[in-house]
């Protein structure tokens, strides 16, 4: 008998020597992508009001960026996952949204390539 494993959609990834473990299941990478928009916008309002000359209006966006940026990291990575990126990036929010958008972008890449893979795999099993 042929026996025939399953695997976890579950992928690791280590950021500064601390190993994550990212949920890749289908609910997970649709709910990645809402989260990859919408700090696409929170990052491009922010910009914006950073030409404002109004310190309490600045310091409101940039606290609602880093909530949004540590709520959406904290999803993809775990809980505790942005507070200690944020420490190691000397805490900068700038380079803490590096950071997840390279895992985000990691996560697209890879579900895309298996995609492929498994196409590959299977049109070649059926010619």
């Amino acid at each position: 008998m042929k026996e025939i494993g399953i695997q976890r959609a579950i992928e690791e990834v280590s950021i500064d020597g601390t190993t994550y473990e990212i949920d890749l299941s289908d609910k997970k990478k649709n709910r990645y992508a809402e989260i990859a928009i919408d700090l696409q916008r929170a990052s491009k309002e922010s910009e914006k009001v950073r030409d404002i000359n109004d310190v309490e209006v600045l310091e409101k966006e940039m606290n609602r960026l880093k909530e949004k940026t540590s709520r959406a990291t904290d999803e993809i990575l775990g809980d505790g996952a942005f507070d200690t990126i944020y420490k190691k990036t000397n805490e900068s929010l700038e380079l803490v949204l590096d950071v997840l958008f390279d895992v985000i972008d990691y996560i697209n890449t890879t579900y895309k390539k298996k995609f492929e893979e498994k196409k590959a795999k299977y049109l070649k099993k059926k010619k």
